[in-house]
């Protein structure tokens, strides 16, 4: 007989609540982390202990510690890749009634929902460690009365097989981030437990479980040299004609309409992403456009700072039927967006020719790219219709090119990217709005 113990409203909040911590300043920790032992004022500053109490009687008996950095969330203890789970554990056994402890143990899980919660969707527990504390082979007696304390220290997998596809087939992943937002029907949920087995037939054991967060480590690949000196020098970013290497250039876009004196224009775009298309969340996306027309004022309304619509897009792909193949209509997209980009015009421009800059704010708080069996977080940047008063498009697909990209959660070595707007996160457009949706796909909005 196993007595779980519920956890109140002083406890971490469960899975059907949000359990995301403050990622604003994970990159930065993982610098300290590389540079700095765990002991030093760098990490061991922050670190904060998260309690969890088994009561009896009116008395606390069992207290279960985690030992985490309290930068990523005060509320939910988060553990980094590479970075042991650490705390302790604490038995103050009745002096009068013997508890006869038979097995002390802390098990990790990782689960994986698509389709629903846990209560209806499928779930799949891709990590199961369980560590014993202590057993009755280190005392014949048993443990029946007094205080007891031990430490805890368990190392996670760094990759762990799960099975996919009909066929089952196994493979191995890395350990993917806590994952668990309103509207997204998809989790991954982290669970510590601690076990106090008793012996004797008819003696109860206790399970306290609490929730935690996991964030991966992942990097993009270092800067192309002239980018690197650029940030390395605080300098602006050289256009792609002078550092073609730095850029990736999106397919030439012809965009035609009628300018407000009624005359069509026919307009060449291209859009460049910064190399490599991998980039650190709470940073940026920095971008690049050429405009090429002959008539001028289609140009001038075009290039205006509020005119370019360039967003990052996630979307999120479970199936909520496994067992089908990956064709099946059990398959299914949640797709929501980024601001839009922030732009300024540049000094290279000509009387056909336009070229202006801009940026992607990417939100601290982003779920990095996955791919994990029956559970795809992607991201894209998409070049929208432009949005100006005076220009009609003849286009009626808000589409006008994507380019797949993925998001890190960790700063590549060397210099940062370098932000030369302030970021704001305030969704700009309705949900419904032309821009957000499609024939084909229905957005909730924005991530």
């Amino acid at each position: 007989m196993e007595h779980r113990e519920a956890l109140d409203e002083a406890q971490p909040p469960s899975y059907d609540a949000e359990v995301t911590p403050d990622f604003e300043s994970v990159p930065e920790y993982f610098e300290a982390q590389q540079s700095s032992h765990p002991s030093t004022p760098a990490i061991a500053n922050h670190l904060q202990e998260f309690e969890y109490k088994l009561d009896k009687n009116g008395k606390t008996f069992a207290t279960l510690t985690l030992i985490a950095n309290k930068l990523f969330s005060d509320k939910v203890p988060t553990f980094v890749e590479g970075a042991p789970i650490k705390g302790m554990i604490h038995l103050n056994l009745d002096n009068e009634k013997p508890e006869h402890v038979s097995s002390l143990s802390i098990r990790v899980e990782g689960q994986l929902i698509t389709g629903g919660s846990q209560f209806w969707g499928y779930t799949y527990t891709f990590l199961d460690v369980t560590q014993e504390i202590w057993t009755r082979s280190h005392d014949e007696s048993g443990l029946t009365q007094g205080q007891c304390t031990w430490p805890i220290s368990i190392n996670l997998p760094e990759k762990v097989s799960m099975q996919t596809g009909t066929d089952k087939h196994p493979e191995m992943f890395r350990l993917p981030q806590t994952f668990n937002e309103r509207n997204i029907h998809s989790t991954v949920r982290y669970e510590l437990s601690m076990k106090i087995t008793r012996s004797g037939l008819l003696r109860s054991n206790d399970i306290l479980s609490t929730p935690f967060a996991f964030i991966p480590v992942t990097r993009p690949d270092p800067f192309p040299p002239l980018k690197r000196l650029a940030y390395d020098e605080g300098t602006p970013l050289l256009p792609p004609k002078v550092d073609p290497e730095g850029w990736f250039p999106l397919r030439t876009v012809l965009v035609e309409g009628k300018t407000p004196n009624n005359n069509t224009a026919k307009i060449e775009c291209r859009l460049y992403l910064s190399r490599p298309l991998s980039y650190t969340r709470g940073s940026v996306v920095p971008l690049f456009m050429t405009l090429e027309s002959d008539n001028q004022q289609a140009l001038d309304l075009l290039s205006s700072p509020n005119a370019p619509n360039v967003r990052v897009r996630r979307r999120t792909k479970y199936h909520s039927e496994p067992k089908k193949k990956i064709e099946s209509k059990a398959w299914r997209d949640e797709v929501d967006h980024s601001q839009r980009a922030v732009w300024w015009p540049t000094t290279e421009s000509s009387d056909r020719i336009r070229m202006i800059a801009g940026e992607l704010h990417l939100k601290p708080n982003m779920a990095p790219t996955l791919a994990m069996g029956d559970f795809r977080i992607n991201y894209s940047v998409v070049f929208l219709k432009f949005k100006s008063p005076g220009f009609l498009h003849k286009e009626e697909n808000p589409l006008l090119s994507e380019e797949p990209i993925t998001i890190v959660t960790a700063y590549a070595p060397g210099p940062r990217p370098r932000m030369f707007t302030t970021p704001d996160y305030t969704p700009d457009e309705e949900a419904e709005s032309e821009d957000l949706q499609s024939a084909v796909e229905f957005s909730k909005g924005f991530y």
